[in-house]
């Protein structure tokens, strides 16, 4: 990355956009601690911490973020990025000392469960993307995406009514089977 990059008068998003395009976390990381530690808003510090993490360094993330996360614990602050960092160390959410233990939304059992009471009373089919977006904004932490909710809910055909192409799990939609 050159310096000349850092001087231009890119809106912010410009200049994330140049490195997470060319997946260049090393320059990435150096923009926001050159940029991001600046200032001192909560924002600028988790985009250090996202930085952080892209380039494999979790011990220092959870480090960095541990303080921030104990002063504004009561808004949510860092669990995304600390949660990453734990797993990037090879260790579980357990692994941390929260105050307030975070929701962390797991492709499991309780997942089948939270799907099937979501969708109890719906008449028509949900899309995959519905149905992950609405434990998206219930949770702290999601450890899955669309697709793969997709694909772990095509598993379940005893349980829900699968519609669409079973090989495009974004465009999959289900609805309870009745007994």
């Amino acid at each position: 990355m050159g310096k000349e990059y850092l001087d231009n008068d890119f809106e912010e998003w410009e200049d994330d956009s140049y490195f997470f395009d060319k997946e260049d976390w090393k320059g990435l990381l150096e923009l926001r601690r050159k940029r991001d530690l600046k200032r001192k808003d909560l924002y600028a510090q988790q985009r250090y911490a996202e930085a952080l993490i892209l380039n494999k360094m979790y011990s220092e993330a959870i480090g960095f973020l541990r303080p921030l996360y104990i002063k504004h614990h009561d808004v949510g602050f860092g669990i995304q990025e600390i949660i990453q960092g734990l797993y990037g160390l090879g260790k579980t959410e357990d692994d941390f000392p929260w105050i307030s233990k975070p929701e962390i939304v797991k492709l499991d059992q309780n997942m089948i469960q939270r799907c099937m009471d979501f969708l109890k009373g719906k008449r028509k089919p949900t899309s995959v993307i519905d149905i992950y977006g609405h434990f998206l904004v219930s949770a702290d932490f999601i450890d899955f995406n669309e697709k793969a909710l997709g694909l772990f809910l095509l598993e379940k055909t005893n349980i829900f009514e699968i519609f669409g192409d079973n090989t495009d799990a974004y465009s999959l939609k289900f609805k309870l089977k009745r007994n």
